[in-house]
């Protein structure tokens, strides 16, 4: 049940073992879900995809080492597409450290990027790079040799990464996560109120039209 017990033998061009991941993914219950998030949404403060004002929001609460957080992040980034000006995607850090030993090294190499205005660019290849750094026993000098290759300032990356101001954003995400009663990634917070892991695009399609009802707004496009 738990997305903590996957591991990366996930083959994420194979459907079969996507559709696996994701039903793994899926929480069983919403004994645990919280009716708003205790972090409000900023769009000063979060990682924001999509138009900062729209009617709804989606969070994900994600560990770049997760395998199951890697499948979903194509899907999200379709959704963003699909709806246009009418959704928005926060991505925010759990990164599950005592299980994977470079989730925390992974997300503070986002908040060094964000620094350097690529967030969403490191993001991207933390991802689709999953498989080459996850094992690694020390992953830094890997996440250098990204932030070079997007153009980031390489010097200043690198004392970003140690910084005390990376490492204490990423872990006002994680104390967020726990006063919400998070404990697996990915996790899903639809409009504010945690949703079951979608197991397809379709389904994600399908909570958000009912997010956007609820808001009495006609969907753009949602393809």
């Amino acid at each position: 049940m738990k997305t903590v017990f996957l591991w990366g033998g996930v083959g994420v061009a194979i459907a079969a073992g996507i559709f696996l991941v994701l039903s793994l993914a899926a929480p069983s219950n919403q004994t645990q879900s919280t009716s708003s998030l205790s972090l409000p949404i900023s769009a000063q403060r979060d990682h924001i995809k999509g138009n900062s004002e729209a009617a709804v929001v989606l969070v994900e609460y994600g560990d770049f080492q997760c395998p199951a957080c890697a499948v979903y992040a194509p899907l999200l980034s379709q959704l963003v597409a699909g709806f246009g000006n009418q959704l928005a995607v926060a991505y925010r850090h759990l990164p599950l450290s005592q299980i994977h030993e470079n989730a925390e090294p992974s997300a503070r190499a986002s908040e060094a990027a964000a620094l350097q205005g690529k967030f969403w660019e490191m993001h991207d290849l933390l991802f689709e790079k999953q498989s080459e750094w996850a094992r690694q026993s020390s992953a830094e000098e890997t996440f250098i040799g990204y932030a070079a290759s997007l153009g980031l300032d390489e010097g200043r990356f690198r004392s970003d990464l140690r910084s005390d101001e990376v490492r204490d954003r990423v872990q006002e995400d994680s104390i967020s996560a726990l006063a919400d009663g998070l404990s697996s990634t990915p996790s899903f917070f639809l409009g504010g109120v945690r949703i079951p892991n979608p197991q397809s695009y379709e389904q994600f399609r399908q909570l958000v039209l009912e997010a956007l009802a609820k808001h009495g707004s006609t969907p753009e496009s949602a393809e």
